[in-house]
Order: C-alpha cells, then structure tokens, then sequence
C-alpha cells in the first residue's frame, strides 16, 4: 500500500478485522457503536485508554493508519496461497472446482519456483453473502506434485458441496513450509 493511503483503506474496515482486534474486543467495541474504522477514526486517545488500556493508543493509531512495527522483508515465510474473486457467483460445483484448480496452479508455480513444499493445504471459499469457509487437511509428507496438490484441494472444497449458496471467491494456500531439493518425495495421503 502505498504511503499516505492507510486511513482512507481501514475507513470502511470492520473492527474486528484490526489486528489486535480479537473476539472479545470487537464484541466490546461494537457495543461502544464502533464497528468501522472510521468508526473508530472519530474517537479521542483518551477514551480509547479509558475503555481498553494500554491498548487504546495502538487502536487511536491502527485507525489512522499508522502502524510503527519494523517491516522485516527476510522474516521466513510461513504459508503461501493464491485466491481468485469470480465475476459472478457460482453454483456449478465443476466451475468451482476449476477455481479452486486454477489458484492451486498458482501455488504450484510458487513452490516450484522456491523449492518449497508445505504439509498443511487449506481451501477457503467466500460465499455471496460474504460469509467465509476454510478446511484444511495437514499430511504427514509435504506434497510433492502439483497432481498431488489438486487432489487435496478437491477433496476439501468438495466437502462444502452441495453449495447452500453462491461462491463469491476460492483461495488455495500451503504451510507448514519447508524448503526442498528437486527430487521431492512423493505425497503419501495421511
């Protein structure tokens, strides 16, 4: 993002998409009529510390968009993923399976790009009411082939069928990383 443009992006951010923000601290600033960054814009340091401690100034700055952590770009990566947003929602369980393929592909690019390979596949699926789903399914070997990857991935979006409603978005991401020569062993299904 670029700099200058955090306080016009967390304006229309739910609350309890903060970081730091967790269950319990949304429910609480929601009850205070604070549901949106902007929201959350309009309120004095002061009254921020007073209803959450040491944790209001972090909340007074995160709402303008200010956010002091050190950047660190060689921190090791813990996941990778790739999503994708249809043009419409669908329905057709193959046409979403074909996202979920797709974005799959573009996993697979990226390990086969760094020479890694994760143990844990997760699916996410963002339905039209903008609800979201994940499943997940960690193997004991790291998957080793973009075959390999497909196959996980349709066994976890297939566990959502049949669609209760429209998909709106499909994402396929990979963890528990580790990086791996090029004769990676084969997938063994736990």
């Amino acid at each position: 993002m670029a700099p200058g443009r955090g306080e016009a992006f967390v304006e229309d951010l739910p609350v309890r998409r903060f970081h730091g923000v967790g269950p319990v601290t949304a429910a609480k600033l929601e009850g205070l009529g604070i549901r949106t960054g902007a929201d959350l814009r309009r309120q004095s340091r002061a009254f921020l510390q007073h209803h959450f401690g040491k944790s209001g100034p972090w909340y007074y700055a995160i709402a303008r968009g200010e956010d002091d952590r050190p950047v660190n770009p060689d921190r090791t990566r813990k996941s990778s993923g790739s999503e994708t947003t249809f043009a419409s929602d669908l329905t057709d369980p193959d046409a979403i399976e074909a996202g979920v393929m797709a974005v799959a592909d573009d996993v697979w690019a990226w390990c086969e790009k760094t020479g890694s390979r994760g143990r844990t596949v997760t699916v996410k699926v963002k339905w039209a009411d903008f609800q979201q789903s994940t499943r997940s399914r960690s193997l004991s070997e790291p998957v080793a082939s973009r075959q390999a990857l497909h196959e996980v991935s349709r066994v976890l979006v297939r566990s959502l069928y049949p669609p209760s409603r429209g998909v709106r978005l499909v994402g396929v991401s990979l963890s528990n990383l580790e990086t791996t020569g090029a004769a990676a062993n084969q997938l063994v299904l736990a």
